[in-house]
C-alpha cells in the first residue's frame, strides 16, 4: 500500500535553528514517522529573524537534504501568491500540514490555495492559542481568529493539539464541534546523555535560560524574580532578541541586578551547542507564558537539569518526581521560594533530583504511545 504523502508549511526549518521548538516539532515529526508517511516540506531559505539564505542551499528548486527530506525553500524574492499556487498545484499529496497559526506566507495563503482544492488541512497551533498568547497584540489576532472560524477557510480543517490543555484552548476558539488530533510532540531521536553527578555546593546555583527574547518566553519575569532572591545565582541567557523593546526593559533590570545575581545573555545558540551549554548547568529556569510542549525542558531533564518553569506547559507534577517545579505566574514569590530552595541544596540533594530528573524523562522518551499517536495524526 502506498503511504499518503503529506506537504508540510513551515515559516522556518532544518538547517534553520532559532525560531526554536516549531522547527525541532516539524523536524521530529517527519525524522519519526517517515517509515509510514512520506512528507516534503514547504519553508523559506532563511533562519528566523536572519535575511541571509543558508549556505548550500539552493533557493526556489525542490532539494534533497543529506538526511534523505525533501525541502522546497522560497527566497524573499518569489515568495508570494502565485508562486506558492504554482508549487501546490504542482504537487500530489493527501495532506496538507500547517506547522504555525497566525504565519501570513505559510498558513493563510497556503489556506486559500488549499480551500480551492478541497484538499485536507492539519493544522498545529503550536500554543499560539493559547489565553497568554492570544493576550499579545490581541488587537490583531482576535478579529483574525473570529474571521477564520466564521470563514470557508475552517471546512475541511482539523487540528493538531501536543495536549489536553491545548486542545481546550482550540476549543475555546473554534468551538467544541470541530475535529482534534491529540498527540504530544515527538523528542529528537537522540541518545541519554551518559549521567554525569555534578558539584552543586550549598548557597549557589547555576541557572540557564534557552529561548528566544520575546514577551512570551517572559524573560522580563524572570529577572524581576531573581532582583528578590537571597542567596548566589549565575544565570545564563540563552537566544535570538525577537523583540527588542521588550530586551531593552530586560536590559534594565539586568544592569542593575544585585551583586548575588549574576547573569549575562550570550545570544543565539545551535541545537547541537545545548547539551554542552547544559553540561555544569544546575536547573532550567523558564517561566514561559505558555509552551504547547517545551523541547528545551525535555533537553535539559535528559541532561540531568530539573525545571523551574510556570505550569503553562504539559510539564507538570515536576516536584514530586524532584524533576524540578511548575509554578502559578500570578504568584512570584513562589518562583523566589523554589529558587532559594535549590540554592540551599548540596551535591548529595542535588544529585537525588538530578536522577529523578533524569528518570521522568526517560519514561517520557520510552513511552511507547507517543509513535502511535503522532501515526494517527494523519489518519
Amino acid at each position: 500500500m502506498a503511504k499518503k504523502k503529506i506537504l508540510l508549511f513551515s515559516d522556518w526549518f532544518y538547517p534553520g535553528f532559532m525560531a526554536g521548538g516549531p522547527i525541532q516539532s516539524s523536524f521530529n515529526l517527519i525524522n519519526h514517522l517517515r517509515e509510514y508517511y512520506d512528507f516534503s516540506v514547504v519553508t523559506r531559505d532563511t533562519d528566523y529573524t536572519d535575511t541571509v539564505p543558508y549556505k548550500g542551499i539552493k533557493s526556489d528548486t525542490w532539494t534533497t537534504l543529506p538526511n534523505g527530506m525533501r525541502v522546497y525553500y522560497f527566497s524573499a524574492a518569489n515568495l508570494g501568491y502565485p508562486a506558492m499556487d504554482k508549487l501546490i498545484q504542482s504537487e500530489e499529496f493527501d495532506i496538507a500540514y500547517l506547522n504555525s497559526m497566525y504565519s501570513p506566507r505559510f498558513t493563510i495563503m497556503p489556506l486559500f490555495i488549499l480551500n480551492k482544492l478541497k484538499k485536507k488541512v492539519i493544522l498545529a497551533p503550536r500554543g499560539m492559542l493559547a489565553p497568554s498568547a492570544i493576550a499579545i497584540k490581541s488587537w490583531k489576532k482576535r478579529p483574525f481568529l473570529l474571521w477564520i472560524k466564521n470563514s470557508s477557510l475552517i471546512k475541511n480543517m482539523h487540528f493538531h493539539a501536543a495536549s489536553e490543555q491545548e486542545a481546550g484552548h482550540i476549543q475555546n476558539v473554534f468551538g467544541k464541534k470541530v475535529d482534534i488530533r491529540m498527540a504530544p510532540n515527538l523528542p529528537g531521536k537522540m541518545e541519554l546523555p551518559a549521567f554525569v553527578a555534578k558539584r552543586k555546593d550549598a548557597g549557589m546555583v547555576h541557572l540557564i535560560s534557552v529561548a528566544r527574547v520575546s514577551p512570551e518566553k517572559n524573560l522580563h519575569y524572570a529577572l524581576e524574580v531573581l532582583q528578590k532572591v537571597k542567596g548566589k545565582v549565575k544565570f545564563d541567557i540563552f537566544g535570538p532578541i525577537y523583540d527588542y523593546a521588550y530586551w531593552e526593559k530586560c536590559k534594565a533590570i539586568l544592569n542593575k541586578l544585585p551583586d548575588n545575581i549574576q547573569a549575562e545573555h550570550f545570544g543565539p545558540i545551535a541545537k547541537d551547542e545545548i547539551p554542552n551549554a547544559l553540561k555544569d548547568v544546575h536547573f532550567l529556569f523558564m517561566p514561559t507564558q505558555g509552551e504547547n510542549f517545551g523541547h528545551t525542558i525535555l533537553e535539559a531533564m535528559m541532561c540531568g537539569c530539573p525545571a523551574i518553569i510556570s505550569d503553562q506547559t504539559p510539564w507538570r507534577g515536576l516536584e514530586a518526581n524532584k524533576a524540578g517545579f511548575d509554578l502559578p505566574l500570578n504568584d512570584q514569590q513562589k518562583f523566589v521560594n523554589a529558587i532559594e530552595q535549590v540554592i540551599a541544596m548540596d551535591s548529595a540533594t542535588f544529585k537525588e533530583w538530578s536522577e529523578g530528573t533524569r528518570t521522568t524523562a526517560t519514561n517520557f522518551i520510552n513511552n511507547p504511545a507517543l509513535l502511535q499517536q503522532s501515526i494517527h495524526i494523519f489518519e
